[in-house]
């Protein structure tokens, strides 16, 4: 036997297992853009889960303060008390992903949508930024 063969054969095999690696890692992408793409209804609720939790991006925070204000600014019904949105506000304080625009564009637009509640959201905002 050649000593050519084996190298030959050695070479296919690793050319096979290159690409065997190319196809699952373009396969494992294609799956995961799949899942992004589904629309899932925007709920306050969720939102607040995204804002609460320490492990949320910069982009996801404000991705999620954008929606609140579009959508959810108002205070008034009974499941979105002006608690809810003071704790949304201490959070965005405290959270380790977080800056000073994300933080005053709601602050900001909380107050102009809610006027009667100006001295709260103040109040929330120096409690936030003390514990930050």
């Amino acid at each position: 036997m050649d000593k050519t063969t084996p190298l030959l054969i050695m070479g296919t095999l690793l050319i096979i297992l290159i690409l065997l690696v190319g196809l699952y890692v373009w396969i494992g992408r294609s799956k995961r853009k799949s899942v992004e793409d589904v629309d899932v209804p925007v709920t306050f609720a969720s939102l607040q889960a995204v804002i609460h939790h320490p492990s949320s991006t910069n982009r996801e925070l404000n991705d999620a303060v954008n929606i609140i204000v579009e959508k959810f600014i108002e205070v008034g019904s009974t499941q979105r008390g002006f608690e809810k949105y003071s704790a949304l506000l201490k959070k965005l304080c405290t959270h380790p992903h977080t800056d000073s625009k994300i933080i005053l564009r709601f602050e900001k637009a909380l107050r102009v949508a809610n006027p009667r509640y100006k001295e709260e959201i103040e109040k929330a905002l120096r409690l936030g930024l003390a514990q930050r």
